[in-house]
């Protein structure tokens, strides 16, 4: 689950679509895995695309975005947040208002100060995401319920688990209205609720979030599945430290 909840967390980017024979490249150094081919073929891009379109144009962003999604990948987290800043002054010159690609930004820039441990200012862009998804789709938009995840994200690394706690449960909250019951990422939201109870302490109610996460999977899934079978072994955790208790 927890390949799940990153590949959810960060949300790169906007525009995607082939502009280059270097773009393309790129694109196959990544599926291979070669995050650093990868960078050097969009270096590349990125200079044809300011030679070719000039630094304002969307070729131009998609190029600083792929290039901090790759060095995000290879952990050169500095290089990744200089890459989505350069991203995202070129949006805002090209847009007149906020948009969902300046959300998306926001977003991926909030992530990277994540992990680089820099928690503030982690939330300060997950919040600024936030703003303009509801300003554009409203409160209960799918892309919304993700943020609402990194920032309860945030909150767990802090240990203010109360807050970790109420955003979990919005982003379960729109889950359940945007994609209905069954849904992989129901049974994520569960399961982080679910251990942040049990980071508090409250394991019948970590049990119970675990349980309904446990009946999710084994639908979706299966039973033998190594998302099930993370469940099942975080159940056993969680009435192990009962009996201890």
């Amino acid at each position: 689950m927890k390949n799940v909840l990153f590949g959810m967390l960060f949300l790169y980017t906007t525009l995607v679509f082939g502009h280059g024979p270097n773009y393309n490249l790129a694109e196959a150094a990544k599926k291979r895995g070669d995050y650093k081919g990868a960078i050097r073929y969009t270096i590349k891009q990125l200079t044809l695309d300011i030679d070719t379109y000039g630094d304002t144009a969307k070729e131009t962003i998609i190029s600083y975005s792929k290039l901090g999604y790759y060095s995000e990948k290879i952990g050169a987290y500095k290089d990744a947040l200089a890459y989505s800043f350069q991203a995202l002054a070129v949006q805002k010159k090209c847009s007149k208002k906020e948009d969902k690609t300046i959300a998306s930004t926001y977003n991926n820039i909030g992530g990277i100060y994540s992990k680089l441990g820099k928690y503030k200012d982690s939330l300060t862009y997950y919040f600024k995401s936030l703003e303009i998804q509801k300003k554009i789709f409203g409160e209960n938009y799918r892309a919304s319920a993700i943020i609402y995840n990194n920032i309860a994200g945030v909150y767990r690394k802090q240990e203010k688990y109360n807050e970790a706690l109420d955003n979990y449960t919005k982003a379960l909250e729109i889950r359940k209205e945007t994609l209905g019951e069954d849904h992989y990422s129901i049974a994520l939201s569960h399961s982080n609720i679910g251990l942040v109870y049990l980071k508090q302490k409250k394991y019948q109610d970590a049990l119970n979030e675990l349980a309904i996460t446990l009946k999710i999977q084994e639908k979706i899934f299966g039973k033998k599945h190594s998302f099930t079978q993370k469940t099942l072994r975080n159940i056993e955790h969680v009435k192990n430290k009962m009996i201890i208790k």
